[in-house]
């Protein structure tokens, strides 16, 4: 009865397991789609929330303009004071009272405007501070947008690359099956030792379990793209 040596059943399963899906999958760079990734990025400014943040702040700096230039009305007081053309005259004689017109110049109605100059002269540098916010609330977005592209791409990149390590895992796995499940069948003819057929179910098992972790790994990636996505990939057309 012929035995298989040890060193050269690890090799066979190194082989197929390792070198044939690296040749399959090569590189990862064929599989990145950049019309899609630009989807992705867009969908992300639309939806996530920190941008419709970022987008309130400009339209509240915005409003604040309007209300700056609005407020040199402010300086402006206008003011009226109602005087009749007669009054009641009351007599300090008890139990008597004296009716009678009294008449003035400033009978009637006086309308009267006010100009504060400090006040006013404080208009211009509002306007200008106010402005100021507004560029500063641009700025604010553009440069989030930009840290937000960027992150986009990268957790779109790590979502790739786990979706080929699960691909080369689950071939590693499927391939130390096939070998175990040789080695099983010559070893219940008794064509193979106890010790290989051990060692071919325990890297079957290796290779079940790293192909467990590269699915928790994708799935792990796809939750982190879509938390800056905002919605599910599959909707994302």
């Amino acid at each position: 009865m012929k035995k298989t040596p040890v060193y050269i059943l690890l090799s066979v399963i190194a082989l197929l397991s390792v070198s044939r899906p690296i040749k399959a999958q090569s590189s990862i760079i064929t599989d990145i789609d950049t019309a899609y990734l630009r989807k992705l990025i867009e969908t992300a400014k639309a939806n996530y929330p920190r941008v419709k943040s970022l987008q309130n702040h400009i339209d509240i700096a915005q409003q604040n303009i309007s209300k700056a230039r609005a407020s040199y009305l402010d300086a402006f007081t206008f003011s009226y004071v109602y005087q009749p053309h007669s009054s009641t005259i009351v007599s300090t004689t008890p139990g008597t009272a004296t009716t009678g017109s009294n008449y003035s110049y400033f009978n009637g109605i006086q309308v009267g405007l006010f100009f504060n100059l400090g006040n006013f002269l404080q208009k211009p540098y509002a306007v200008k501070v106010a402005r100021q916010e507004l560029m500063i609330a641009n700025n604010d977005r553009d440069e989030y947008l930009l840290t937000l592209t960027t992150e986009i791409k990268k957790r779109y990149y790590a979502y790739i690359l786990r979706i080929a390590e699960l691909k080369l895992q689950s071939q590693s796995a499927q391939d130390a099956e096939e070998i175990m499940k040789s080695v099983r069948y010559k070893f219940e003819k008794g064509e193979e030792t106890y010790d290989n057929y051990n060692k071919a179910q325990v890297t079957y098992s290796d290779r079940n379990q790293t192909r467990i972790q590269a699915e928790a790994g994708l799935l792990s990636a796809r939750a982190d793209l879509e938390e800056l996505v905002g919605q599910q990939l599959e909707s994302i057309k």
